[in-house]
């Protein structure tokens, strides 16, 4: 089938990774013999001429990514900040994007849009105009956070209403998601997030013997992400003076300011069990969850954490905070989960993974979570999916037929 994927974000000159999952998904699926375009609009503002030069805008474009074919195009805002305005240019400038893809492309069997805001709004009025239907996966972390104001609500609900199926990432978000919406987001099904595919196709190395048990975290240096309650939670659990804590290092990979965490390190007395190794190419990321005792994700708030399914995929044990993603993947088997904010909770969960590490099933870890978040398992609940969607179509269309051939006898 033709599947016209439509991201809320995506990559673009200053975010190259913006939006990977959707384009692992959008190659995923065109790897599985389906033709698959994008369509992005990126929107720009005047504040973004401050940390470079703009780029050509209203200018359509096309580009190969491997099989799969990505239209683009700039816009510049022109309206003051005000409710709708992002909705509004978005859906605007999409719309004269899909009508350059169609022509060029042919028309889509079906449109998925990733998030609500602003894609799901473009995929809506792109449904409505062609009777394309359309499905939405939602990722955003706003429901969660509380932030959305009363027209992105206004937005959300009228989206979740006209879609022709609702997906969210992980149980944890599709809870969320139906509390806050009712009838309009029900029913939502869960697909999760794929996994990259330098994780599934490369095997884990051996391990190292011997050395520091190290732990690792991976993410961008921010906030919402906890480095710095991930800091004092381990200088809590192998205070200086323990038998192992001379033995026990935490390692950071992300892209961020990581001075703060390393005057913080120092100043708990850690210099040297800490490492701040900055961004890192995703083979040589594996390379080092590959290598690592336990992965850690310390986050206040994640819609689904790729993260936790890229460890898993090399063979290592997971401690995550319980923050609305990684609860619904992890299973005693697979690591240890401990309650967001709570800095003890999680000293004492990195102690328990420091003691139990070498209990896990690396070969086990691996096979289960291809199996649930690889390229096929992933692409075949999509397929499924789809069809059901379609299939739906095709029978509305031929009832209206019919319906329409009675009542001309009639």
């Amino acid at each position: 089938m033709h599947v016209l994927i439509i991201p809320s974000w995506y990559s673009y000159q200053r975010s190259a990774g913006g939006g990977s999952f959707f384009r692992d998904q959008a190659q995923a699926l065109a790897a599985a013999g389906h033709k698959v375009g994008v369509i992005y609009p990126k929107l720009w503002g005047l504040r973004d001429r401050r940390t470079g030069r703009l780029p050509e805008m209203n200018r359509i474009r096309a580009e190969n990514d491997g099989p799969v074919r990505v239209w683009r195009v700039d816009v510049l805002h022109r309206l003051p900040r005000m409710p709708f305005r992002d909705a509004l240019t978005f859906a605007a400038a999409g719309r004269r994007l899909f009508d350059a893809y169609a022509a060029a492309e042919g028309r889509p069997d079906i449109l998925h849009a990733h998030a609500a805001l602003n894609g799901g709004v473009l995929a809506r009025r792109l449904s409505a105009r062609t009777g394309i239907p359309f499905v939405l996966t939602e990722h955003s972390t706003d429901f969660a956070q509380g932030r959305l104001r009363w027209w992105q609500k206004r937005l959300i609900a009228d989206v979740l209403g006209a879609a022709d199926a609702r997906l969210a990432v992980s149980p944890q978000l599709r809870d969320i998601i139906v509390d806050q919406y009712g009838a309009r987001a029900r029913p939502v099904t869960v697909v999760p997030n794929i996994l990259t595919p330098a994780f599934e196709q490369a095997s884990p190395e051996d391990r190292p013997r011997g050395g520091p048990f190290v732990f690792l975290c991976v993410a961008r240096i921010s906030a919402e992400k906890n480095q710095e309650g991930l800091i004092r939670a381990f200088a809590r659990a192998f205070p200086r003076g323990d038998a192992a804590a001379d033995q026990t290092e935490l390692h950071f990979i992300g892209s961020g300011d990581g001075a703060p965490l390393e005057r913080l390190a120092d100043g708990l007395g850690l210099r040297g069990r800490v490492r701040v190794l900055g961004v890192m190419p995703p083979d040589e990321v594996r390379r080092h969850m590959a290598g690592a005792d336990a992965v850690v994700l310390p986050s206040f708030v994640e819609t689904f954490g790729v993260v936790v399914i890229e460890a898993l995929s090399q063979g290592t044990p997971v401690v995550a905070t319980a923050c609305g993603g990684p609860e619904g993947i992890l299973i005693p088997q697979t690591g240890i989960v401990a309650p967001p904010r709570d800095e003890a909770a999680l000293a004492k969960a990195l102690v328990d993974m420091r003691e139990r590490a070498g209990t896990f099933d690396r070969a086990a870890l691996r096979g289960t979570c291809l199996a649930t978040y690889g390229r096929k398992a992933v692409v075949a609940r999509l397929e499924s999916i789809y069809a059901r969607v379609l299939d739906r179509e095709n029978a509305s269309g031929a009832d209206r037929a019919q319906g329409a051939t009675e009542r001309s006898i009639s």
